[in-house]
């Protein structure tokens, strides 16, 4: 259930019998995205001031605002509408007082619908790895999971998974020596938030294994396989001792996944900031039943099992 009683798909869809257009009732949607327009002088000024202030190149302070060299070069020189969270940002780092703009607010972020599916497998790995290496934003409603760019092939299946499970398409995003696959969808950011309970913004203190999760088998090796696939590690110590982690800076969550991992019979360590599987019998049932998607796993395992 959602928010004033109703549920989310109905929130989501719309009543029975209404048209295909969504229904968002903004007291629980928050704002619709906000932008600011400038003045050319004054958005000149900003960004040039925040530049100098920062001592960031303009190659730099795409970064710095959380953006993509496109965008920020489509606010910098084009007088495109710039996101509110970056224009606060903007004007908080340059300290400069600009009062004369236009709010503007747009409807963008809503055009990405999703099916709505029951709770299944492939929701549940996604789940597990968004608890992982993922994130859900503040602003934009944009929702992301970052991996290394050597990583392509486990991308491509986190994007099959979400084209499968919620009829989107994620585009991806390089940066340096990681990939970022997401999406901006106001529907799929309150399925996640509302319904399953994942953390909006920073994670630590806030992750959890939801509940409808961890009242099922399948579904639990499947939220730990989304887990593993992106927080998780398989290395080999002393030449031919196997070691599979789990690693998570919050310590609460990190009891949770233990205690799910032991309910499915597996015998873990809890160290500083991980979860360490030794036994091989252990890690050799590990990947018989929780089958890690990720190939760079798959290979490692592999290599060891040659031994």
């Amino acid at each position: 259930m959602a928010r004033n009683g109703k549920p989310l798909k109905q929130l989501i869809c719309g009543s029975m019998g209404s048209s295909n257009t969504p229904f968002y009732n903004l007291k629980t949607l928050k704002l619709m995205p906000q932008f600011i327009i400038l003045k050319k002088e004054d958005r000149l000024k900003l960004f040039d001031t925040v530049k100098k202030k920062t001592k960031l190149s303009f190659n730099k302070l795409p970064f710095f605002l959380n953006t993509s060299r496109t965008s920020f070069f489509n606010y910098y020189s084009r007088g495109r509408p710039i996101p509110i969270e970056i224009f606060r940002k903007l004007k908080k780092t340059s300290r400069l007082k600009i009062l004369d703009y236009k709010l503007l607010e747009k409807e963008r972020f809503l055009r990405n619908k999703i099916k709505i599916p029951e709770l299944n497998e492939s929701v549940a790995e996604i789940i597990g790895a968004l608890n992982g290496d993922g994130h859900i934003s503040k602003y934009k409603y944009e929702v992301n999971i970052v991996s290394h760019s050597d990583e392509k092939s486990y991308q491509e299946h986190l994007k099959n998974l979400f084209v499968k499970t919620f009829g989107i398409t994620l585009s991806n995003y390089l940066q340096d020596n990681t990939i970022k696959i997401r999406i901006y969808s106001i529907d799929l950011h309150r399925l996640l938030t509302e319904e399953y309970g994942l953390p909006i913004g920073k994670k630590k203190g806030k992750l959890k294994i939801p509940k409808q999760v961890f009242s099922s088998r399948r579904l639990l090796i499947s939220y730990i396989r989304g887990l593993f696939d992106t927080d998780g590690s398989f290395y080999i110590r002393r030449k031919k001792d196997p070691v599979l982690e789990i690693s998570s800076a919050d310590s609460r969550f990190l009891k949770e996944v233990k205690n799910a991992l032991v309910s499915l019979n597996f015998n873990v360590v809890k160290g500083i900031n991980k979860l360490v599987i030794y036994k091989k019998d252990d890690i050799m049932n590990f990947y018989k039943v929780i089958k890690p998607a990720n190939s760079k796993h798959l290979k490692k395992f592999k290599i060891y099992s040659n031994l």
